[in-house]
């Protein structure tokens, strides 16, 4: 719905912004992909039965599908051109819509959905950079943890079963290799990871961040996932230093997962009180009667004009009443107007919860505003280290 699309597109800005300054490019990939695709990944043999029925084109006699996963169209992306070692780590980003045939009873408001935007990238790159880059992913999901504060969080080391190996793709050179780096990667940031096995991609290992909600149920958001299969499967190379032809190894990550699922986690934990950079509505503002909202009107295109996002309550109710159903609302601020205000230019200012009350002109209370904005963003202002 537009309140929550409105929430949903803040969020995607404030990841751009920080995937920018950490060196991401973003792309758009179809929703749709050739069968053979997610053949070649290795994805339609394991997960083929948990995707919508490909399409059959009759007159070309060929087969596509509702996009699974970004991971096959990215290496295609990689595959465009020639690749040298200097233009590696690549890092590619994506909020790419998947498709997945969840039976109906595995189906969960926002959190279990059939059709998912995840906020992917890959990162290609030499396996001397498998782990700075691994390093830089975590700094990103557990500051982007730290911006919602999502503290109680357990992270969660995803090995693969060791007594079924069948289920894998891979050698166990490759394994242990990538299962290490994970695991050293832990220990040199300090986090307590507890180690899951038979829970990794069938490609690679992987770590992910599991998070409560407000009930304490456990849900998936952030994951980094070590990848030398797919490169592979792909035929994707470098050229080296030496000149000779390398295969690159792929980094998957995604600090919200799912946009869906992320979204509806962070309703229920902030139970709607949102933080004013973010909440789609920060102001309302309650003409006392119908004979003030011409000048509600004002009030409301001088705020879009200053970039603060109002909405006008001009119901035929009684103040008080106004005041309630915003309180309930969880909106930040809510402004009166009335007789005063009008003649003399003011705002009566009421923040949310029952707190500071005071009157100011419009222009003094979007200052006010946008600084605690600016404050708020400074937050989310996430540089990389090195």
């Amino acid at each position: 719905m537009p309140t929550g699309t409105d929430l949903r597109l803040r969020l995607q800005d404030m990841l751009r912004k920080i995937q920018k300054r950490f060196g991401y490019q973003e792309v758009i990939t179809p929703h749709i992909g050739s069968k053979n695709l997610y053949v070649t990944s290795g994805h339609y043999a394991h997960y083929g039965k948990d995707s919508f029925q490909p399409i059959h084109t009759p007159e070309e006699d060929e087969e596509y599908m509702l996009k699974p996963m970004n991971c096959p169209h990215h290496c295609e992306v990689f595959a465009m051109k020639p690749r040298s070692y200097k233009d590696l780590p690549l890092r590619i980003a994506e909020f790419g819509t998947v498709y997945r045939y969840e039976k109906s009873g595995e189906l969960h408001g926002l959190t279990r959905v059939r059709s998912f935007t995840q906020d992917d990238a890959h990162i290609f790159c030499r396996p001397d950079q498998v782990k700075g880059e691994f390093l830089r992913v975590m700094d990103i999901i557990q500051a982007v943890f730290k911006i919602f504060n999502f503290d109680n969080f357990e992270a969660q080391i995803s090995l693969r079963d060791p007594k079924d190996t069948e289920k894998y793709i891979g050698n166990d050179e490759v394994w242990a290799e990538s299962e290490q780096a994970i695991i050293d990667a832990c220990k040199e940031k300090g986090l307590d990871a507890k180690i899951e096995y038979g829970e990794a991609a069938f490609y690679g290992p992987k770590l992910d961040f599991m998070v409560k909600d407000a009930i304490g149920r456990r849900w998936q958001l952030g994951t980094i996932q070590v990848d030398y299969n797919l490169p592979q499967r792909f035929k994707l190379e470098y050229t080296a230093e030496d000149n000779s032809k390398q295969t690159p190894v792929m980094v998957h990550r995604a600090p919200f997962g799912s946009m869906e699922r992320f979204t509806a986690v962070l309703v229920e934990h902030t139970a709607g009180h949102f933080p004013l950079w973010l909440t789609p509505d920060q102001v309302a503002i309650l003409p006392i009667s119908e004979k003030y909202n011409d000048y509600a009107q004002t009030v409301a295109r001088y705020f879009d004009e200053q970039g603060v996002r109002a909405a006008i309550d001009d119901r035929n109710e009684k103040i008080g009443r106004k005041i309630r159903d915003n309180e309930l609302k969880r909106v930040p601020y809510m402004v009166v107007v009335g007789e005063k205000e009008a003649a003399e230019g003011l705002v009566s200012m009421r923040k949310q919860g029952g707190g500071e009350q005071a009157t100011m002109t419009m222009q003094e209370f979007a200052a006010r505003i946008n600084a605690e904005v600016a404050a708020m963003l400074e937050a989310t202002n996430i540089q990389p280290k090195d």
